[in-house]
């Protein structure tokens, strides 16, 4: 298991236990991140990049950081020509920039952040994580 796999489970559980724990705005945070860091773990063991590249390659994009790192693996995922990978791609494409819209909510925004946006960002990272496992 990578450090980016097992910082994905840690981000993943702690996003649970903040929910149990009435903590709702951290939750998004946690839920986001875990599946963010096994985007990194596709680009680095799947993808065969390494983080300088990202680095460099982010930093020319006009999507930003993040949203340079999501469509590169979307893509990669969508080219694999795995059982249901359009589908998975499609799927993941949605459900993180739902994720990512709920954590900035949590993060930034002067507005509630309460159990259902909180049980939404562990619903969607559940849907996220099973499938990029895959890749």
């Amino acid at each position: 298991m990578s450090y980016l796999q097992n910082k994905s489970e840690i981000l993943s559980e702690s996003a649970k236990f903040l929910h149990d724990k009435n903590f709702y705005p951290a939750v998004a945070h946690g839920a986001y991140y875990s599946c963010y860091q096994l985007l990194r773990h596709i680009w680095i063991y799947s993808m065969k990049k390494t983080e300088m590249e990202l680095v460099s390659e982010e930093r020319s994009s006009t999507k930003g950081s993040h949203g340079y790192l999501i469509n590169q693996v979307i893509s990669y995922i969508a080219k694999t020509g795995k059982k249901d990978c359009a589908t998975h791609a499609r799927e993941i494409n949605s459900k993180i920039s739902q994720l990512k819209i709920l954590r900035t909510d949590a993060d930034y925004n002067n507005s509630e952040f309460n159990s259902s946006k909180s049980s939404n960002s562990l619903y969607l990272s559940a849907e996220i994580i099973p499938v990029l496992k895959i890749y």
